[in-house]
């Protein structure tokens, strides 16, 4: 049974790849079983961690040892947002991911968005299935405002991790088209940045 997260990577990834755009938003489901792919990154920023780059896009091999920190900061980011961490309050609870699991499968996202060694959905660095976006952010009643505050502020953790502006922009148009699988058809509004909790149905 795959275990739904809250948020995804992010929401993070691919949100997180949005506004990368990752990766992300990102989002990740465990299970055992095949999947298409397996990948990750690990390391400081820089050129791709460990290996030859033979085969490995320019984005990766530019980038892809700064992955870990990019989706660390991007996940931070969402956590301590009081616009969109609402969307995410089940991650770590019985029968949802663990805020772990969700940045494995962001990493396995952005190692892929970027032309790395993996495939996505696939499995992460810790051998579990991330599952594709739409499965995912099923249920969260994420807005297209808040998915769209995501991409922003993704943006800047992209540039502050040192991704040039115009790479910034070739993956978010790569990406972009996540969006359509990420934005709930029935949205819903949270007040957590006034101190409130649910609000209603709607939002954009």
């Amino acid at each position: 049974m795959q275990k739904k997260v809250g948020n995804s990577i992010v929401m993070i990834s691919m949100v997180a790849s949005v506004a990368i755009t990752c990766v992300i938003a990102t989002a990740c489901s465990s299970s055992s079983g095949d999947s298409a792919g397996m990948g990750g990154a690990s390391g400081s920023a820089g050129g791709a961690g460990g290996g030859s780059d033979a085969g490995f896009g320019p984005l990766y091999v530019k980038y892809g040892s700064a992955i870990p920190k990019v989706v660390d900061d991007a996940v931070a980011g969402v956590l301590a947002d009081c616009v969109e961490t609402p969307y995410f309050a089940a991650v770590g609870t019985s029968g949802h991911d663990s805020v772990a699991r969700i940045k494995s499968c962001l990493r396995l996202q952005f190692t892929a968005v970027m032309g790395g060694p993996a495939t996505y959905p696939g499995v992460n660095d810790e051998g579990d299935t991330c599952v594709d976006m739409q499965t995912i952010h099923n249920g969260l009643g994420i807005p297209g405002d808040v998915f769209d505050k995501f991409v922003m502020d993704l943006g800047g953790v992209l540039l502050a991790d040192g991704v040039s502006q115009e790479d910034v922009g070739t993956i978010a148009a790569a990406v972009a088209p996540l969006k359509g699988a990420i934005v709930s058809p029935t949205p819903v509004t949270y007040n957590a940045c006034d101190g409130g909790t649910a609000d209603a149905a709607g939002g954009q």
